[in-house]
């Protein structure tokens, strides 16, 4: 993690006012400084700038002479300035490593109290729009103003071909679509010192190749279980595509694991090869609008409360945190927000850890009372034992993640063969339902990940009945040099289908006396394609499973679900 001082000096956009004294001293104090800013997005990606600071005197006896404002990772050009209604020269310098300094002098002043000078800004920059995958990434760096600032607009215009909105955090004060384009609008109040990030697309459209290689040293062939990536509804959609060899059989554990058991003979070992697809979706939420903590089921209570290794939610230090910042006063999703606040605000992260071929994973306790620095498993581990010990369900989330910048978005669970992946967390809120969040990445980054997780996290497996098992894909190996691991963009978006099930349905003799006596009638049903499917009969059918379906006499269709929860039937033929 980055210090405290670090990580705001290369988030946040620093302007400064140069003051030039007529009689006596000054301070900032002696003026009010405020701000509106433009954001137009092009269709390419580039960004074209526009900015109005208005400096007003509060005294007769100073004069703002030079304005600028220093940024880093954010390169400019083609700027243009004027002040008072004036061009003037502005100059640009780089007095360090990826840092920005345009600086603007007055060619003219307007001098006494009530007066205002007034700096006008126009400049284009690449950095703030970039296109990943199939989803459109925008971050607009937060400004450290003075306390004398009253007024702060900032407004995001977007086109649409970029695509829908996936996410826009802070929430903007208002948003209208006017000149062909949609326009977010941010004040002081709505404005975050983070930053605005946003993110448009219908979707993050993913490939993956992933091999499982399993020994058995034993003297008798034995079944083994893979986890494979799971379906995540409204979250995310896997296709399988093929499975070689293919498993006896494909099972769903109670946290939504999928996981295939294959036969692996005695002294032998056994390779597997799953490739397929992937959709990625973003979800946002507001942390106000949460469900109570009193109303949430008992049934996840009891399952996704409990201690386990390395989420130690009994141990005393635990609970004493936990009590300290648990405010019964709030929802879930504002609890779970401290917990949360407290991480980022306290943990360091470990940069070292990339380049180490084995993490050691220390728990929730060390995390909590250790000083040093921990990597993604403890920032998760902590976040998932202190919601267990406050009583809110919280899991343990391993997969794949998208970076272009270990610093501000590490990753540091090594695996045998070079293979990386990363840890976050999810949670159990009443509304709305299992919300996955990046405690890690929200502390390196210093922008939010709580309200939203982005479309560059793409999940294994979901640990929550245990801290330790099911093992994320990568992790079965019984060789030390090879990389097992393939995600990549498709470069084009995957089938524009939302839901494309193929079931095989067959008529079979009923042997059921109850369902005889209902009169109904059985028939097999398999799903033969790649896609989970959903809400069968109440069950959920994994690619390759069969089940039974009983049907009254004259009932022609099966009722289903697809991933986004939407109804609809298959025809019997």
């Amino acid at each position: 993690m980055l210090g405290n001082a670090l990580k705001k000096f290369l988030a946040v956009i620093t302007l400064t006012v140069i003051l030039s004294p007529i009689a006596g001293a000054q301070t900032e104090e002696n003026f009010i400084i405020n701000y509106d800013i433009r954001y137009d997005v092009q269709d390419s990606g580039e960004t074209f700038v526009s900015q109005t600071t208005t400096i007003t005197s509060l005294k007769n006896d100073v004069v703002p002479t030079t304005y600028s404002f220093k940024t880093k990772y954010l390169d400019v050009y083609d700027i243009a300035a004027q002040t008072n209604g004036k061009k003037t020269e502005a100059r640009k310098e780089t007095p360090g490593k990826n840092e920005i300094v345009i600086t603007v002098p007055f060619s003219t002043y307007s001098i006494g109290e009530g007066k205002q000078n007034i700096v006008t800004m126009t400049y284009k920059t690449k950095g703030i729009a970039s296109r990943i995958g199939d989803v459109w990434n925008i971050y607009i760096q937060g400004i450290d103003t003075p306390d004398t600032t009253i007024v702060y607009n900032i407004v995001l215009s977007v086109p649409p071909s970029m695509g829908p909105r996936i996410f826009v955090s802070p929430a903007p004060a208002n948003e209208k679509f006017e000149n062909g384009k949609y326009n977010y609008y941010f004040t002081k109040e709505s404005f975050s010192s983070k930053g605005v990030t946003a993110a448009f697309g219908k979707y993050q459209s993913l490939n993956f190749r992933i091999k499982y290689q399993l020994k058995n040293n034993r003297i008798l062939g034995s079944v083994y279980e893979v986890a494979l990536p799971p379906d995540i509804k409204n979250i995310q959609q896997v296709k399988y595509d093929s499975i070689d060899p293919k498993p006896r059989k494909i099972r769903l554990d109670k946290d939504g694991n999928a996981l295939a058991l294959f036969w692996v003979g005695p002294k032998s070992k056994l390779e597997i090869t799953l490739t397929g697809s992937a959709k990625i979706m973003g979800r946002q939420i507001n942390p106000d609008f949460g469900g109570k903590i009193q109303d949430l089921p008992k049934e996840l209570v009891r399952e996704y409360t409990k201690n386990q290794k390395y989420w130690e939610s009994d141990n005393d230090e635990i609970k004493n945190f936990a009590s300290s910042i648990l405010d019964p006063n709030l929802n879930v999703s504002q609890n779970t927000r401290r917990i949360y606040d407290y991480i980022s605000s306290n943990l360091t992260y470990d940069q070292a850890a990339a380049n180490q071929n084995l993490v050691t994973r220390k728990g929730a306790v060390a995390a909590l009372t250790q000083r040093g620095s921990f990597t993604c498993m403890e920032f998760t581990d902590l976040f998932v034992a202190t919601a267990r010990a406050m009583g809110i369900p919280a899991r343990e989330i391993n997969g794949y993640a998208f970076t272009n910048d270990n610093v501000e978005k590490p990753i540091s669970i090594s695996l045998k063969g070079g293979d990386t992946l990363h840890s976050w967390a999810e949670y159990y809120d009443p509304f709305y339902g299992w919300v996955q969040i990046d405690p890690t990445w929200g502390t390196t980054s210093g922008t939010d990940y709580f309200t939203k997780l982005d479309t560059n996290h793409f999940a294994f497996v979901i640990k929550g009945k245990s801290s330790e098992y099911p093992y994320p894909a990568g992790a079965y190996s019984f060789s030390d040099n090879e990389k097992l691991v393939d995600v990549d963009f498709s470069g084009t978006a995957n089938s524009e289908k939302d839901f494309s099930p193929v079931l095989s349905i067959t008529r079979a003799v009923n042997i059921n006396p109850i369902q005889i006596v209902r009169g109904n009638i059985r028939h097999v049903v398999e799903n033969t394609s790649g896609y989970f499917i959903y809400d069968l009969q109440g069950k959920t059918l994994v690619p390759g499973q069969k089940m039974n379906v009983y049907l009254k006499k004259g009932e022609d269709s099966i009722q289903l679900k697809d991933f986004r929860d939407k109804s609809y039937s298959i025809k019997i033929l």
